[in-house]
């Protein structure tokens, strides 16, 4: 139980004032224990960090397995819709994508590889959630036969985009360019009937 609120705390603080500007007696006050009590779940901060990435990572993956909530008959543009939704809202709502956006932009030096690396490691999951999606998608001439890597590149570009843009504009501009870049996702990746 304390070190799942050592682990809280410890995403807050991070996400809100960076690991650096983040000290152990600022996570013991926040759990409400002594600062040497930290000693008894952590080796050190460095330690904690490197659990809150990985906890980050797990948090934002089961949740959007868990709100994709699509029946087997929906279209691939419903699936793919959901899933775009709840990626960009996890990402730009949750205090987990604030960390994570905040690592991403302003990584600590002496964890550079390792938030690549859980990048890299989120990246993977989601794909393997999107992958069935986008094949089947083929396979029913819903979408144009494209590479996948080709369709995931696209994807996952889209994202980045409105992931760095939330960085800059409130929430009226993001939800303009989210829905104006889905759209435009959408129709270069739908099958177009044929014209006569």
């Amino acid at each position: 139980m304390t070190r799942d609120k050592i682990i809280q705390v410890s995403i807050e603080l991070f996400a809100n004032t960076g690991f650096q500007n983040t000290s152990l007696k600022d996570i013991a006050t926040g759990v409400g224990i002594k600062k040497p009590s930290l000693y008894n779940h952590f080796e050190s901060k460095e330690d904690i960090f490197l659990t809150v990435l990985e906890e980050v990572k797990t948090r934002e993956v089961d949740a959007i397995r868990k709100e994709i909530t699509y029946s087997d008959k929906a279209t691939t543009e419903k699936k793919l819709k959901q899933i775009f939704d709840t990626y960009t809202e996890l990402m730009t709502d949750s205090t987990e994508g604030q960390l994570f956006k905040r690592v991403t932009f302003f990584p600590p030096d002496e964890f550079s590889e390792e938030i690549k690396q859980v990048f890299l490691r989120i990246e993977e999951e989601i794909t393997a959630i999107i992958t069935p999606v986008l094949e089947e998608g083929m396979a029913t001439n819903q979408l144009c036969k494209w590479n996948i890597s080709t369709l995931l590149s696209a994807f996952y570009t889209t994202m980045d985009g409105l992931f760095l843009e939330e960085h800059f504009y409130g929430k009226n501009v993001l939800s303009k360019r989210k829905k104006a870049s889905w759209e435009v996702f959408w129709a270069g990746i739908v099958m177009k009937e044929k014209e006569e």
